[in-house]
């Protein structure tokens, strides 16, 4: 009996002690604001944070720009260098010719893509219960909904496969603010971008 009792004791110190306690899930950490966009969205009452989107880095597009760009000079010359060696007018050298040009025009769009990262710098966007924030290298700038001239949305330009596809949409506001919200799909859909437009048609803001 008094064994019986010992083993109870023992259970329930074991029940109650720190040990025993399961430890609680860790909360989320919320989503770092720079103290310049949290004190211009404070400024402007745009009230709690909703979202972020955060644009590509300056680093990623310069690693991505030129480093596409160095592989497709690469076989530029490697193609051009093949296309010397093939009989002029001949089929293969059609081919390597269309080739060359092709990863030519890709190295230049990639060193194009790299430099405009790189003096652009990362755009981020900020997504507040009443407006939107938009930072950039240059700083913040921060519209209100109420104050939303449009959401126009901005089509694909280029060839016939993808011309007319929605690639985002861009903000104007009656100051003459205006930034462009890229459109990322994951899954056929865009998180950021439908708080975006869910909010617009809750201001009665027009969408064209």
């Amino acid at each position: 009996m008094a064994d019986t009792e010992q083993h109870r004791a023992r259970s329930a110190s074991a029940r109650t002690s720190p040990e025993a306690v399961p430890e609680a899930a860790p909360e989320a950490v919320p989503e770092t604001v720079p103290e310049e966009v949290a004190r211009l969205a404070a400024a402007r009452g745009l009230g709690e944070l909703v979202d972020v989107r955060r644009g590509v880095s300056a680093t990623r597009a310069v690693t991505v720009g030129w480093g596409t760009a160095t592989v497709s000079l690469v076989l530029t010359l490697a193609l051009g260098f093949e296309t010397s060696r093939t009989p002029a007018f001949s089929l293969a050298h059609s081919l390597l010719h269309a080739l060359t040009l092709a990863f030519l025009f890709t190295a230049v769009g990639g060193i194009g893509y790299g430099v405009r990262g790189l003096v652009a710098g990362t755009r981020t966007h900020y997504l507040y219960a009443d407006g939107i924030v938009h930072a950039t290298r240059s700083g913040p700038q921060a519209v209100a909904w109420p104050e939303v001239t449009w959401l126009k949305s901005v089509h694909q330009r280029g060839d016939q496969s993808t011309v007319g596809r929605v690639v985002g949409y861009r903000l104007e506001a009656g100051d003459g603010t205006s930034f462009l919200i890229p459109l990322v799909l994951v899954d056929g859909r865009n998180a950021f971008v439908d708080k975006v437009v869910a909010a617009m048609r809750q201001h009665d803001r027009p969408i064209v």
